[in-house]
């Protein structure tokens, strides 16, 4: 494979593990013995701003990782390890 098919590659199996990860916590949150699958924590920060008299910007981020997603981001890069 190329470069770039493997880059691809890539990008869609951690796409596809946070996409499944999100479903799969929604479907889990009201199961009592799999809560903690969704367990997690909020990463990030506020707004940051940027006055320049003539525009104004602001900035912000943040993240939510939760154990489901370390498990299946974790999963994803060992099937990608595997079929490289």
């Amino acid at each position: 494979m190329t470069k770039t098919k493997n880059t691809l590659l890539l990008i869609f199996l951690v796409l596809a593990a946070v996409v499944l990860a999100a479903l799969i916590g929604q479907l889990t949150s009201g199961v009592e013995y799999l809560k903690w699958l969704t367990w997690g924590e909020s990463v990030g920060f506020d707004a940051v701003n940027l006055d320049l008299a003539v525009i104004q910007l602001s900035f912000s981020f943040h993240m939510k990782v939760n154990v489901l997603q370390v498990l299946l981001i974790t999963g994803a890069l060992l099937l990608y390890r595997k079929v490289r």
